[in-house]
Order: structure tokens, then C-alpha cells, then sequence
């Protein structure tokens, strides 16, 4: 039978409101959507006082909606920030959450959202200890960033401090009711996080693309996605304020998020998020390195799925324009120049052997074959991945 007509099912509810000054609307289609008490959350970087953020804020108070903030989030939140977010949520008798940043922010929204409704811990859930049984508080999400994608995804990830680990969970009462994409709140990213959350909605769209959990849906996405990767993140890092580059980049990771909710990802992200946890890299920037070498790893298992992917970069295998994008973006070619010592990389390899997606990838990769691939990673040594 073709595999256009095997049996699949894909889930976004999410209403996408898309459009530069979009940002303006949240007010009014919250209202529409019975909220009227929110806790607005976002990170304790410059996000709160930028213009956009006085933008949501007016237009929610001009809706009559009542607002509190949580403007605390640090990147990777933590069990505690989910706490402290959970307990504003109870406390001040909200029916709704709106995150406003990076992933950061929407993570720890949608993680305070869910166990403001259950009354439990977000450790409980992350380890099976409890289930919820109510679904999460409302999500509005209003994305600063072009990377995680979570503005229309099912998923959240908190990082276990004591542990050291970053612990991905997925509902589908995570998916926001309403994302806000304004690719104007956008324009003031510097080229640095451009790259590395735009590097990140690459990966997102690449794995999803190669998972053995693709569909129909999720590919005809996912070739979108990338093609506007290809073609705008180079240009948006060149230039901020070119909006449509800038509306290209905040598109595809917005739509990338839909299709891997739905298809699952791959070993990038199951060696990204211990280098992330344990080492303190941002999780695009950590997605960027890897990309590449896991690529190459794949590629004899992939080859006429890569090879949908590689016309968008021109001639020459995926893995290689990889890397030479992250070259273009200033990306180091590997981990060690990230500060990680070779002596850390059992602990690293360990994590990412227990990464809950590792199913889906479509290479099954062995124990020994992880810790060569993320070797050679580390080393910069492309030729090696290519002989995993």
C-alpha cells in the first residue's frame, strides 16, 4: 500500500494568529476565548520592558482582561520557577496563562498551567509518579524568538537541577488555545540568538521530516519549513530588521512546532538536552553543533528522505550544507569548543541513551554507536560520524 494512504493522526488546535502588529489582537481574541484573568509570564532578561511586551499588555487591559506577571523565567526553567508560576496561577484565582518570549517562558507557562489545574508537582509528572486528570490552565503564547516552535506545540521541558537533567513532557492540553506570531516583536533578536533559534526550528523541522513517526501532514509542513530556513535565516541574521526574513523565520518554527508534536524527534535533541542541562549551552545553539554530525550518521539509513531536504540547499549531501550554514552563522564546528572536556562526555552519552523520543529515530543506533557518534561531535571530526 502507498504511504500516502497509511493510516495516521495529526493534532494542532491551536488558533495561529500571524501577521507583523499581530500582537495588538491578544486582547480582543482573548476576550473571545472567555479569559478575563491572566498571568502573564516571561523571562528576567530586557523581554519585560521592550515595546512589544507594553504592546500585549495594553491590549490586554484594553480588553478588560486583569493581568499579574511572573516576569522571572530564566532559559532552562527549572521545577522551582514552575512552582512559584503554578502558585501565582492558584493563588490569584487566574483562568488563563500567557507566556510572552522565548521557549523558555512558554515552557514554564505551560508547565505552571498544568499543575495549577491538578493541584500536583511538575517532578511528579515528568517521572510517572502522577497523571494529570484535568488539563492545563488556557495558553496564550507570544513568541520573541523564531526557535522552539512551543507556540504551537503539545511539549514542555523543565530541568531537574538536582538531577541534571532537562526532562521533555507532552499533553495535549499544552497545545496554547491562541498563538500570537509578530514577526515585528521579533526584529530586535542580535544575530546570535537569530542563528542559534533558528538553527534549532531547522532541527525541529529536519528531525521531524526524517522521524519514523512522519505522515503526510507533518512532511508537506516540514518541507515548508525548511525551504523558508534555507532561504531566510542567512538574511535575517545579516539584517534584524528585514521583516520578511524576519516573518520567513517566524513562520517555519512556528509551524515546525506543529509537525514534530505529531511526528517526534530525533537524536539531536536526545544528546542537546544533557549538553544543555549538564553544561549550561543554550538548547539552539547545542542543536546546531550536532545537527550536522548526526546527519551524517543517518544519511546511508535516509538518503531519499534527505534527499527532498538537500534541494533546498543545493548540490551536495545535507550534512555537509549543514555545516557549512553554521559557518556562515559563526556556529563552532563542535563541542569541545563549546567548553565541554572529553571527560564529560560519558555523562552526556548516558542521558541521551534514555532520551524518551530515541525510538523514532530512523537510524536504531546502538549503546557504542551513540557514545562514537557524540565523540565525534565533540572532536569537530566529520569523517567519523560519517563512519558510524
Amino acid at each position: 500500500m502507498s504511504e500516502h494512504y497509511r493510516a495516521f493522526s495529526f493534532l494542532c488546535p491551536t488558533r495561529l494568529e500571524f501577521g507583523v502588529g499581530a500582537v495588538q489582537k491578544t486582547g480582543g481574541l482573548a476576550r473571545e476565548l472567555g479569559l478575563s484573568s491572566v498571568l502573564l509570564v516571561s523571562g528576567s532578561g530586557p523581554t519585560s520592558a521592550s515595546e512589544g511586551y507594553r504592546s500585549l499588555v495594553a491590549s490586554l487591559s484594553d480588553a478588560g482582561i486583569a493581568v499579574d506577571t511572573y516576569a522571572a523565567v530564566t532559559p532552562d526553567p527549572d521545577a522551582s520557577q514552575v512552582r512559584d508560576c503554578a502558585r501565582l496561577l492558584t493563588s490569584g484565582g487566574h483562568n488563563a496563562v500567557v507566556a510572552y518570549g522565548g521557549g523558555s517562558p512558554m515552557d514554564c507557562a505551560k508547565s505552571a498551567a498544568l499543575c495549577a489545574a491538578n493541584g500536583k508537582d511538575i517532578l511528579d509528572f515528568l517521572y510517572g509518579k502522577a497523571a494529570p486528570g484535568t488539563p492545563a490552565l488556557p495558553i496564550v503564547a507570544v513568541p520573541t524568538t523564531a526557535g522552539t516552535g512551543s507556540e504551537l506545540s503539545s511539549a514542555a521541558v523543565t530541568t531537574d537541577r538536582q538531577a541534571g537533567k532537562k526532562l521533555g513532557y507532552s499533553h495535549p492540553s499544552f497545545f496554547p488555545r491562541l498563538a500570537i506570531v509578530d514577526p515585528e516583536v521579533q526584529a530586535s533578536m542580535p544575530p546570535a540568538v537569530t542563528s542559534a533559534t533558528g538553527m534549532d526550528a531547522l532541527t525541529h523541522a529536519v528531525e521531524s521530516f526524517l522521524s519514523l513517526g512522519a505522515n503526510p501532514a507533518s512532511d508537506a509542513i516540514n518541507l515548508a519549513c525548511v525551504r523558508l530556513i534555507a532561504g531566510n535565516l542567512p538574511k535575517a541574521c545579516r539584517n534584524g530588521a528585514d521583516l520578511d526574513a524576519r516573518s520567513g523565520m517566524a513562520l517555519a518554527a512556528a509551524m515546525a512546532g506543529a509537525a514534530f508534536s505529531n511526528t517526534g524527534l530525533g537524536m539531536v535533541h536526545g544528546f542537546a538536552h544533557p549538553v544543555g542541562a549538564l553544561h549550561g549551552v543554550a538548547h539552539g545553539l547545542a542543536n546546531a553543533v550536532i545537527l550536522p554530525y548526526v546527519l551524517a550518521a543517518l544519511r546511508p539509513a535516509t538518503a531519499d528522505r534527505m534527499a527532498h531536504l538537500e534541494a533546498f540547499f543545493g548540490p551536495g549531501p545535507l550534512h555537509s550544507s549543514v555545516a557549512a550554514l553554521n559557518r556562515e552563522l559563526g556556529v563552532p564546528s563542535g563541542l569541545a569548543s563549546l567548553g565541554i572536556a572529553e571527560g564529560q562526555l560519558e555523562a552526556i552519552a548516558a542521558d541521551a541513551r534514555t532520551y524518551r523520543m530515541r525510538p523514532r529515530s530512523p537510524r536504531a543506533f546502538t549503546d557504542d554507536e551513540l557514545t562514537t557518534l557524540l565523540h565525534a561531535a565533540w572532536a569537530g571530526d566529520m569523517a567519523a560520524a560519517e563512519r558510524v
